[in-house]
């Protein structure tokens, strides 16, 4: 299932970020609190999420970067003042619908009043800033719930980036904020699924060009192997019908309406046909029924006065 992204403003030091939340998880209200950051263990909450039916959490907080050290070496600071039992910890990047932000990932576990708690982080520093996301269950909902929160958390991108100022470890790599092309003359994806649909609608096109000389040479299995591979969903199979009715289009104008049609006329509109039909679905209840037979009895009725009659 594919989980909202929600966008969360006015936080301090403009420490704004969007981030996958889990379904039916109930955003708390922050205390309005000074926070005393000459205590280096003391973070400003930006946003906690949590279960209304379990011990389950998501934990955002911020505080300006310290002195000196790496940016695992604060996250292991912190985990240690905490009694989080590192299990572990490395440098990856987090986020992936506009931007990909260097960051520390790590698992780790944690007993409170008498229940092991199972941990994960996303540790990240940006203009001198310094992020930390975590999520948190007991081990026995480990299965049900770490999986949501984790992709949650890495998931997390801010919205106005200054850009890495501290190294993420000890090995000396500089690692930098990752920009996500995306179709300039669009506004930028909300979600996921709406960066999966661009990606896919392109590479539909480029299939969709490739097979349309195929079909003008008579290559016409080729020409649907071709678009299928690059998309096997109802849209592909809808351009793929296009591409036939196009070309049943044009030999029509070339020979005229004849009855009989020429066998490629014929084999044109078949394939036409039968790849707008494959677009349906099977129904699941009577009223989905009527309305798919009501619509395949439109395709029908299009594709044939293309060729000017309905074959038997």
């Amino acid at each position: 299932m594919s989980l909202p992204q929600a966008t969360f403003r006015d936080r301090p030091a403009d420490l704004d970020f969007t981030m996958k939340t889990p379904v039916g998880f109930v955003e708390a209200k922050l205390p309005a609190e000074a926070h005393d950051f000459d205590q280096p263990h003391v973070c400003a909450p930006l946003l906690v999420l949590s279960s209304p039916v379990a011990l389950a959490l998501i934990t955002v907080a911020g505080r300006p970067g310290y002195q000196n050290g790496t940016v695992r070496d604060w996250l292991v600071y912190l985990c240690q003042h905490n009694g989080i039992r590192l299990l572990s910890i490395g440098p990856a990047y987090v986020g992936g619908l506009h931007k990909n932000h260097p960051a520390i990932i790590a698992t780790g576990l944690q007993d409170q009043n008498d229940t092991e708690l199972v941990m994960s982080f996303v540790a990240l520093e940006d203009g001198g800033r310094f992020l930390t996301a975590h999520a948190l269950c007991p081990r026995e909902l480990e299965p049900s719930y770490m999986g949501t929160l984790e992709a949650c958390i890495h998931s997390i991108e801010l919205l106005h980036h200054k850009g890495p100022t501290v190294n993420l470890d000890d090995n000396g790599g500089k690692y930098e904020i990752e920009i996500i092309d995306h179709d300039a003359d669009k506004p930028p994806p909300q979600n996921e699924a709406e960066v999966f649909a661009r990606q896919l609608a392109k590479k539909r096109d480029a299939a969709m060009e490739q097979a349309r000389p195929l079909i003008e040479s008579d290559k016409f299995d080729e020409a649907a192997l071709v678009v299928l591979q690059a998309d096997d969903s109802g849209q592909g199979r809808a351009a793929l019908s296009d591409l036939f009715a196009a070309a049943l289009r044009a030999q029509v104008e070339k020979e005229g309406r004849n009855r009989p049609a020429s066998p490629r006329a014929l084999d044109l509109y078949r394939r036409a046909l039968s790849h707008r039909l494959s677009t349906y679905p099977d129904p699941h209840t009577q009223d989905e029924a009527d309305r798919y037979s009501s619509g395949m009895n439109e395709d029908r009725a299009e594709i044939a006065a293309i060729l000017g009659y309905t074959p038997e």
